[in-house]
């Protein structure tokens, strides 16, 4: 087996506003308007239906998001269908490094086993290919396969009473932020004021507000939710490039992105985007999966 939770979630940092309408030039996928299935949901989400505020918000906003319990399971469901199974996978994320986002972590060890640290701030696949070298190399062999399940995305806070962006932490008596790298981008495009140079002491930082500006047209000052979503469409293309030329003859893999979402109580929801596999098995290229419709 290749469980090992509390070393995995222990590594993670380590190596191994409120939405308004504003002009964009840049196109936003959306997942269909299907409302929350309480009766699915996980119990320890029950009080949430007492977050009227939240429900709108994370409906009108994110419309399609599954509570975390239930986007892991089905994922894993449907992959073991494939040939993924935690004996035989190792799992691979990209998450922001806030502590907030652990329960995604957690999850991936639960379901994945041992799982490769690609986090960065933002949830940024930056690891580059020396990393993805260490990866490969460290992904299990069983008869002539090696698998690996990779979670990338993006996160974002909601609060009880709907604010996009706010938080609440323990130990922490006001409203904390969440994504803190990508708000000090949104606040920057509204000053008019951008730091372009490069920044040693912030490399990071830097690079995501490239990535990000590389998708912008002059005048566009998108909020944080559409910011969001610009976010994690970048992510997934470069998973999805980075990956590009694994030898699927040795390599099958599965790529699973959109957007991780904090509510009020803890509660943890995923607004998924990209569900798909690769390997000699299933054929050519990728093949789509459409598990949550």
């Amino acid at each position: 087996m290749f469980k090992s939770t509390a070393q995995s979630v222990a590594m993670k940092n380590s190596p191994v506003v409120t939405s308004q309408k504003r002009k964009n030039s840049f196109s936003v996928p959306s997942f269909g308007t299907q409302a929350i299935d309480w009766t699915n949901a996980p119990l320890e989400l029950a009080s949430i239906r007492n977050c009227p505020h939240f429900v709108s918000a994370l409906q009108t906003h994110f419309p399609g998001a599954l509570p975390l319990p239930v986007y892991m399971e089905k994922t894993a469901q449907v992959l073991e269908e494939y040939g993924f199974e935690d004996e035989n996978t190792m799992g691979m994320i990209a998450i922001c490094r806030d502590e907030i986002t652990d329960p995604l972590y957690e999850a991936v060890v639960k379901y994945w086993g041992k799982t490769f640290n690609c986090c960065s701030l933002g949830g940024f696949v930056l690891m580059g290919k020396t990393g993805l070298a260490a990866a490969k190399g460290h992904t299990p062999l069983f008869n002539g396969l090696r698998r690996f399940t990779f979670y990338a995305m993006p996160h974002i806070a909601i609060s009880r009473y709907g604010k996009v962006g706010e938080v609440s932490r323990e130990g922490i008596a006001d409203a904390s932020h969440a994504c803190g790298a990508l708000e000090a981008i949104v606040a920057e495009l509204e000053m008019g004021k951008l730091m372009l140079e490069m920044d040693m002491q912030d490399i990071e930082q830097t690079i995501i507000r490239q990535k990000i500006l590389s998708q912008l047209k002059y005048g566009d000052r998108p909020d944080l939710v559409a910011l969001t979503q610009l976010a994690s469409q970048i992510i997934a293309a470069d998973v999805g490039k980075l990956l590009s030329d694994l030898d699927t003859n040795v390599f099958h893999y599965s790529v699973m992105t959109g957007i991780q979402i904090h509510g009020p109580l803890e509660s943890q929801w995923v607004y998924p985007q990209d569900f798909y596999i690769a390997g000699k098995t299933f054929g050519d290229g990728h093949v789509g999966i459409n598990a949550f419709t």
